[in-house]
Protein backbone atom coordinates (compact mmCIF):
# COMPACT_ATOMS: atom_id res chain seq x y z
CA UNK A 1 0.00 0.00 0.00
CA UNK A 2 3.08 2.02 0.78
CA UNK A 3 4.59 1.65 -2.53
CA UNK A 4 1.99 2.49 -4.79
CA UNK A 5 0.85 5.11 -2.71
CA UNK A 6 4.63 7.02 -3.64
CA UNK A 7 4.40 5.85 -6.99
CA UNK A 8 1.24 7.70 -7.61
CA UNK A 9 2.65 10.53 -5.53
CA UNK A 10 5.51 10.56 -8.05
CA UNK A 11 3.41 10.02 -11.35
CA UNK A 12 1.48 13.08 -9.72
CA UNK A 13 4.64 15.60 -9.29
CA UNK A 14 5.56 14.49 -12.87
CA UNK A 15 2.90 15.16 -15.12
CA UNK A 16 2.75 18.39 -12.80
CA UNK A 17 6.84 19.38 -13.87
CA UNK A 18 5.69 18.12 -17.40
CA UNK A 19 2.51 20.74 -17.08
CA UNK A 20 4.72 23.81 -16.46
CA UNK A 21 6.91 23.40 -18.78
CA UNK A 22 7.75 26.95 -20.62
CA UNK A 23 8.00 27.23 -24.61
CA UNK A 24 9.93 29.32 -26.40
CA UNK A 25 6.91 30.89 -27.87
CA UNK A 26 5.80 32.17 -24.46
CA UNK A 27 9.23 34.01 -23.72
CA UNK A 28 8.99 35.78 -26.94
CA UNK A 29 5.55 36.90 -26.11
CA UNK A 30 7.16 38.34 -22.61
CA UNK A 31 10.09 39.95 -24.62
CA UNK A 32 7.75 41.62 -27.07
CA UNK A 33 5.53 43.39 -24.68
CA UNK A 34 8.88 44.16 -22.80
CA UNK A 35 10.41 45.47 -25.36
CA UNK A 36 7.60 47.95 -26.59
CA UNK A 37 7.03 49.31 -22.83
CA UNK A 38 10.68 50.12 -22.74
CA UNK A 39 10.39 51.98 -26.35
CA UNK A 40 7.55 53.75 -25.49
CA UNK A 41 9.11 54.99 -21.90
CA UNK A 42 12.68 56.01 -24.14
CA UNK A 43 10.14 57.83 -26.12
CA UNK A 44 8.25 59.44 -23.17
CA UNK A 45 11.96 60.47 -21.74
CA UNK A 46 13.13 62.06 -24.99
CA UNK A 47 9.87 64.29 -25.04
CA UNK A 48 10.53 65.59 -21.63
CA UNK A 49 14.05 66.03 -21.65
CA UNK A 50 14.87 63.26 -19.48
CA UNK A 51 18.24 60.69 -20.53
CA UNK A 52 17.23 57.51 -21.93
CA UNK A 53 16.89 55.14 -19.31
CA UNK A 54 17.26 57.42 -16.44
CA UNK A 55 15.84 57.99 -12.99
CA UNK A 56 13.06 60.54 -12.49
CA UNK A 57 14.20 62.54 -8.93
CA UNK A 58 10.71 63.85 -7.51
CA UNK A 59 11.69 66.10 -4.65
CA UNK A 60 14.63 67.69 -6.38
CA UNK A 61 16.14 69.60 -9.39
CA UNK A 62 15.02 67.56 -12.31
CA UNK A 63 17.58 67.39 -15.13
CA UNK A 64 16.71 68.68 -18.61
CA UNK A 65 18.51 69.38 -21.84
CA UNK A 66 18.41 72.43 -23.65
CA UNK A 67 19.89 72.80 -26.80
CA UNK A 68 22.52 69.98 -25.61
CA UNK A 69 23.48 71.34 -22.48
CA UNK A 70 22.07 69.41 -19.59
CA UNK A 71 20.68 71.53 -16.85
CA UNK A 72 19.28 71.24 -13.24
CA UNK A 73 15.53 73.01 -12.69
CA UNK A 74 13.61 72.98 -9.64
CA UNK A 75 10.16 74.69 -9.49
CA UNK A 76 9.65 76.82 -5.91
CA UNK A 77 8.26 80.16 -4.73
CA UNK A 78 10.42 82.45 -4.07
CA UNK A 79 11.05 85.97 -2.91
CA UNK A 80 13.28 88.86 -3.06
CA UNK A 81 15.23 89.42 0.33
CA UNK A 82 15.17 93.17 1.46
CA UNK A 83 18.64 93.84 1.06
CA UNK A 84 18.77 92.91 -2.24
CA UNK A 85 17.82 94.65 -5.72
CA UNK A 86 17.54 93.24 -9.24
CA UNK A 87 14.74 91.70 -10.80
CA UNK A 88 13.09 88.52 -9.98
CA UNK A 89 12.16 86.71 -13.51
CA UNK A 90 10.34 83.42 -14.23
CA UNK A 91 13.82 81.45 -14.56
CA UNK A 92 16.65 82.15 -12.07
CA UNK A 93 20.40 80.29 -11.77
CA UNK A 94 21.10 79.51 -8.41
CA UNK A 95 24.44 78.96 -7.70
CA UNK A 96 24.31 79.09 -3.69
CA UNK A 97 22.29 77.90 -0.82
CA UNK A 98 22.43 78.71 2.67
CA UNK A 99 20.27 78.20 5.75
CA UNK A 100 21.59 81.68 6.94
CA UNK A 101 21.01 85.46 5.08
CA UNK A 102 24.66 86.63 6.11
CA UNK A 103 26.80 83.82 3.93
CA UNK A 104 24.05 84.63 1.17
CA UNK A 105 24.83 88.32 1.13
CA UNK A 106 28.40 87.63 1.46
CA UNK A 107 28.11 85.97 -1.54
CA UNK A 108 25.97 88.10 -3.66
CA UNK A 109 28.38 90.87 -2.83
CA UNK A 110 31.49 88.67 -4.10
CA UNK A 111 29.14 88.15 -7.30
CA UNK A 112 28.65 91.38 -7.70
CA UNK A 113 32.44 92.74 -7.45
CA UNK A 114 33.06 90.41 -10.31
CA UNK A 115 30.50 92.03 -12.08
CA UNK A 116 27.51 89.72 -12.37
CA UNK A 117 23.66 90.99 -11.45
CA UNK A 118 23.59 88.72 -8.51
CA UNK A 119 20.99 89.02 -5.41
CA UNK A 120 19.36 86.84 -2.96
CA UNK A 121 16.29 85.05 -2.74
CA UNK A 122 14.24 83.22 -0.05
CA UNK A 123 11.21 80.21 -0.37
CA UNK A 124 9.12 79.00 2.25
CA UNK A 125 11.15 76.87 3.94
CA UNK A 126 13.47 80.08 4.91
CA UNK A 127 16.14 79.04 2.36
CA UNK A 128 18.49 81.48 0.79
CA UNK A 129 19.58 81.14 -2.24
CA UNK A 130 22.37 83.06 -4.23
CA UNK A 131 20.72 84.60 -8.10
CA UNK A 132 23.71 84.54 -10.35
CA UNK A 133 21.19 85.79 -13.33
CA UNK A 134 17.69 85.80 -13.97
CA UNK A 135 15.73 85.38 -17.11
CA UNK A 136 12.49 85.03 -18.84
CA UNK A 137 13.19 81.86 -20.69
CA UNK A 138 14.77 78.64 -20.00
CA UNK A 139 16.52 79.11 -22.95
CA UNK A 140 18.78 82.29 -21.95
CA UNK A 141 19.26 81.30 -18.44
CA UNK A 142 20.19 77.61 -19.25
CA UNK A 143 22.90 79.56 -21.80
CA UNK A 144 23.83 81.93 -18.81
CA UNK A 145 24.42 78.41 -16.81
CA UNK A 146 27.00 76.89 -19.33
CA UNK A 147 28.62 80.15 -19.77
CA UNK A 148 28.84 80.55 -15.61
CA UNK A 149 30.12 77.36 -15.29
CA UNK A 150 33.16 77.79 -17.74
CA UNK A 151 33.93 81.45 -16.71
CA UNK A 152 33.83 80.47 -12.85
CA UNK A 153 35.76 76.17 -13.56
CA UNK A 154 36.69 76.61 -9.25
CA UNK A 155 33.54 78.11 -8.21
CA UNK A 156 32.11 75.82 -5.48
CA UNK A 157 27.96 75.64 -5.16
CA UNK A 158 27.46 75.42 -1.67
CA UNK A 159 24.30 73.22 -0.69
CA UNK A 160 24.09 72.47 -4.57
CA UNK A 161 25.23 69.19 -6.01
CA UNK A 162 28.52 70.82 -7.51
CA UNK A 163 26.27 71.95 -10.05
CA UNK A 164 24.04 75.68 -10.67
CA UNK A 165 20.11 74.73 -10.26
CA UNK A 166 17.69 76.42 -12.28
CA UNK A 167 14.43 77.53 -10.08
CA UNK A 168 11.78 77.90 -12.12
CA UNK A 169 8.81 80.15 -10.46
CA UNK A 170 5.46 78.49 -10.73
Amino acid sequence: MKKSLILLSVAIAMTGMVGCKPTEKNYQAAYDVAKKKRQASDALDAELGIPSGGLINTDGPMLHVVHGDSVYVKMDRIRMLESSSGKLQQYNVVVGSYKMNTNCVAQVEDLCSKGYSAFGVMNADRVYYVIAGSFPTLEEAAAFDTLFQRKERGQVYPGLNGKPVIIMRP
